[in-house]
């Protein structure tokens, strides 16, 4: 089999040629995390073992830099002069997702059957690349290739969607979901990100090409790793409203709710931390169609604003069905009574008291018991602040109002 990892000319050549053997090679990757994954020193010293077991003349040095070039090179949106490798054995999972020559490649990390509990899957991310396997050891793959990929490896479809605001207890429903073992419970993960944008970089990409990538990467995520999956949920960015009839059309079946709240607290909460989605072209070129002005009042304004665009697709497309709609003020109580049975999840006693657990810390700091802050928000809010939500996004938050209550 020919094939080279993702590298960079600095590193050299005996060490490309083990990292090659490597790829190949599923028992020596076995060795390799098994001898002293956890600390770079040990793993260095077992790769110049095993490497000279197997004729190889490594050298530490040269070690420890691939590390830093895998560390720059998974960043990367766009690469040059990289060379794909087949898709992983079992066990790994597309960590990006990067632009090369018009087509767009999925780089991994091993996993193995670990349970995804962070609140956003880049701190999995992190947590992976943390491990100097993993920044040893890169599969690069053609998101085309993918699809039979998939055809041997066991995954299960979405069970459900999760749309949001932003700031609005999303994250709180994807931690509630992962407290079960059964349930694989994906935040927010940026390969997902990148194929729904990926018109957005490639205007010319075929619709029927970018949903097969979809339909891929969906499925990378719902592999099977432990064998005690029965239960697959995405969050989405909030942005991906936009893609509302994308992710219809390539699951036409798989319900989705979309959490939203009261435009006034959700400006608050940015206006405090501001969201990539609240910095211009923060992810991606042009994605909303507006412009952003500098002045007093102006950012309430672009905020608001950014929240409509969010909110429009929601009220575009819900009369098509598969909808739910779920204000922040219903949760946690929402997740039993509305969330999980639109999902189709039925769960024992055991499992509801697992996930209500889960709500009684704050959702994106699990180390935080939660506090209420609504009343603190409205508190905060400025007369700018409720001027833009008044102008831009409390109309459409009290037409889903309706719907909700109508539900």
């Amino acid at each position: 089999m020919d094939f080279a990892p993702h590298v960079t000319t600095s590193q050299s050549p005996q060490l490309e040629a083990f990292r090659t053997a490597v790829l190949e090679d599923p028992s020596l990757q076995e060795q390799l995390r098994a001898a002293g994954d956890g600390d770079d020193q040990k793993f260095i010293a077992a790769v110049l073992n095993l490497g000279r077991e197997r004729g190889f003349a490594l050298a530490a040095a040269d070690v420890q830099g691939s590390f830093r070039e895998r560390m720059l090179d998974v960043h990367r949106p766009f690469l040059t002069g990289s060379r794909s490798t087949p898709p992983p054995p079992a066990g790994w999972l597309p960590i990006r997702a990067a632009w090369q020559d018009g087509e767009l490649y999925a780089n991994w990390a091993h996993f193995g059957a670990r349970s995804l509990r962070d609140p956003f899957f880049e701190g999995e991310v992190n947590r992976s690349l943390s491990r100097p396997f993993n920044r040893l050891v890169a599969y690069l793959t053609p998101l085309d290739k993918l699809a039979e990929w998939l055809d041997a490896h066991a995954h299960l479809r979405p069970d459900g969607f999760i749309f949001h605001m932003s700031r609005c207890g999303s994250t709180l429903v994807s931690q509630m979901l992962a407290a079960l073992p059964s349930n694989i419970s994906i935040s927010e993960a940026s390969p997902i990100d990148a194929v729904i944008q990926a018109r957005h970089w490639r205007p010319d990409l075929d619709e029927e090409r970018q949903a097969r990538w979809l339909a891929s990467i969906v499925g990378a995520f719902g592999q099977q790793r432990s064998g005690a999956e029965r239960n697959y949920f995405i969050k989405l960015d909030c942005w991906h409203t936009a893609a509302l009839p994308l992710l219809r059309r390539v699951f036409p079946d798989v319900p989705w709710v979309f959490l939203f709240r009261d435009p006034v607290e959700v400006i608050v909460s940015h206006l405090r931390m501001p969201g990539a989605q609240m910095v211009p072209r923060g992810i991606g070129p042009d994605l909303y169609g507006i412009e952003r002005s500098y002045g007093s009042g102006t950012t309430e304004d672009y905020y608001a604003r950014v929240l409509a665009k969010v909110a429009e697709p929601v009220m575009q497309h819900y009369s098509a069905g598969g909808g739910l709609l779920v204000n922040y003020s219903e949760l946690p109580d929402a997740f039993f009574t509305a969330i999980l049975p639109h999902f189709g999840m039925a769960c024992s006693a055991a499992d509801r008291a697992a996930m209500a657990d889960v709500a009684r810390y704050d959702a994106k700091g699990p180390w935080y018991e939660f506090t209420p802050d609504s009343a603190a928000k409205q508190q905060e809010a400025t007369a700018a602040v409720r001027a833009a939500a008044g102008r831009w996004a409390a109309p459409l938050y009290q037409e889903l109002e309706a719907l909700r209550v109508g539900r």
